[in-house]
Parts: C-alpha cells; structure tokens; sequence
C-alpha cells in the first residue's frame, strides 16, 4: 500500500501542468517569430520530454519511498520456502 498517495498525484500533477503550460505558452510565443523552424520545435519538445521524464524519475522515487515495505517482506516471507 502506498502511504500519501493523493498527495503525490495532486502534487504531481501541478508539475506536469505547469510543464505544459510552459511548453504551449513557449511554442505560442516562438510560432509568432521569425525563428518558428524545425530545429526550435524540436529543441523545445527535447525540453519538454526531458523536464517531464525527470518529473516521472521523481514520482517513481516518491511512490517507492512511500510504499508499506511490511506488506512486501510479508508476501516475500510467504512466497519462499526452505530448500531440501
């Protein structure tokens, strides 16, 4: 069971909203100007993917961080059995 777990998606879910935000609002911005080109597209979605893959990292350490270890080393104890 993961201790906090609401608190952790709705913190994490303001992060990735504010990523995005950031990202529309920046591709709005640029597609405005003379430097609206493939390569400045690219560069800002290879922020994008960057800034949320790290947001990912740290949800995934939270969660694990936050799981009942209890329950895990209770169904690991049940799940082995001594060797003859």
């Amino acid at each position: 069971m993961i201790r906090n777990k609401e608190k952790i998606i709705q913190e994490n879910t303001e992060k990735i909203a504010q990523l995005l935000k950031s990202y529309v609002n920046e591709m709005d911005t640029l597609s405005g100007t003379q430097e609206f080109t493939i390569d400045n597209i690219e560069r800002l979605w290879g922020e994008m993917d960057g800034s949320a893959k790290e947001v990912y990292r740290e949800i995934s350490r939270e969660v694990i961080a936050q799981i009942n270890e209890k329950e895990i080393i209770r169904a690991k104890k049940g799940n082995t059995k001594r060797k003859e």
